[in-house]
């Protein structure tokens, strides 16, 4: 692919899908600079992938990929120094007085504790607007098992919904992503 063309579908492709994969890095590594850096090194190997002629069907799903195994791989190293990422978040500086929705988002997240890991991930990639096919492809399985795996995680959404109205929640505590470990 020549120069011109690559740039401009890297800089579409960027604009279009960059947040919500820089969203889903920051969900696996819990970093804002980790995951900005994961974000950048999908896009240069999508680049480097056009640039040698590579045929890419599905560039969102194939950055995803590189994100995911990158993670995967930079928390590998970071725990095998025993060392931790360091939270960088925007949230991290604001006066905890302030942070209001930041409570909604805990208790969000909690509740995603509910989910296996593959739904966890299922429910995250539909959420950002990423088709069943889509999903599929990223997580290697097939249509099917998405929608499976869609269904159970909202029953079960649901489910932990009415238990914390009633003031018990289920409070299950799931397994890591297998892309994470």
């Amino acid at each position: 692919m020549e120069f011109d063309e690559a740039s401009r579908l890297i800089e579409g492709l960027l604009e279009d899908w960059g947040p919500s994969l820089a969203r889903q890095a920051y969900r696996l590594t819990g970093c804002r600079e980790a995951s900005d850096d994961l974000v950048q090194e999908a896009f240069l190997a999508l680049y480097q992938e056009l640039r040698k002629g590579e045929q890419i069907e599905n560039p969102r799903a194939w950055t995803l990929t590189v994100v995911r195994h990158h993670a995967a791989k930079r928390l590998r190293r970071i725990a095998a120094r025993g060392e931790q990422l360091e939270a960088g978040s925007v949230l991290d500086q604001v006066p905890a007085r302030e942070i209001e929705p930041e409570r909604a988002f805990d208790e969000l997240a909690d509740m995603l504790r509910v989910l296996s890991g593959r739904e966890q991930e299922v429910l995250l990639l539909r959420l950002d607007s990423m088709k069943y096919r889509e999903i599929a492809e990223c997580l290697g399985i097939d249509d099917s098992s998405v929608a499976t795996h869609l269904a159970r995680a909202i029953r079960k959404l649901q489910a932990e919904v009415k238990a914390r109205m009633a003031g018990q929640s289920m409070g299950k505590v799931n397994e890591v992503p297998k892309t994470l470990q």
